[in-house]
């Protein structure tokens, strides 16, 4: 067999295997965060707080009909009401595919009760220019990162994608060595 054929053929099924391995951590990769976000999110909800000047979100734990934000004696006390929530998508960033629809009130900072969704009202015509202020927005969703520990994808992709080249790279041309190697060796 022609030498030139039989290493593309050896350097095919190395790029091969690792593909497979690497197609095969992903899945794995998919699941357990699926199963991470389910069981994080059980017995919790999604509250979006707004603020004078900012707005943050929290998952908080639902104790005895009612949330807390905080600890201590500085620990606010928000009521929940099931006409007044809504569902999202946690954890924010991620795929779809991951994220786990979860219950999710919205409140004013140091009011108790959540705030219709349905109801325009209750939100001001100068909240609503502090809402959709860009720079405001970047600097929430920022925050909300940070406050969840995600990274940005672009980082995490710009990141992963050239190493996991550089393994597979480093994988094959180990393995290429082997091959002709051994194959001196043998006389071939």
């Amino acid at each position: 067999m022609d030498p030139m054929l039989e290493f593309l053929i050896t350097l095919g099924k190395t790029l091969g295997l690792m593909l497979a391995a690497v197609a095969g951590m992903l899945i794995i990769g998919a699941v357990f965060l699926d199963i991470w976000a389910k069981r994080h999110t059980a017995n919790m909800i999604y509250c979006i707080f707004l603020e004078q000047r900012s707005l943050f979100s929290n998952l908080l734990k639902i104790e005895n009909g009612k949330v807390y934000l905080g600890k201590g004696d500085k620990r606010e006390e928000y009521l929940l009401d099931t006409k007044k929530q809504f569902w999202c998508w946690w954890p924010p960033g991620l795929p779809k595919a991951i994220q786990v629809p979860v219950r999710t009130h919205w409140y004013t900072r140091n009011v108790p009760e959540p705030v219709d969704p349905e109801s325009s009202t209750s939100i001001s015509a100068r909240s609503l220019q502090m809402i959709s202020d860009e720079a405001m927005l970047r600097s929430t969703w920022k925050d909300i990162k940070e406050s969840i520990g995600a990274v940005s994808p672009l980082r995490k992709s710009s990141l992963i994608i050239p190493l996991l080249i550089l393994a597979t790279l480093a994988v094959s041309g180990f393995t290429l060595y082997l091959v002709m190697t051994v194959k001196t060796m043998l006389g071939g």
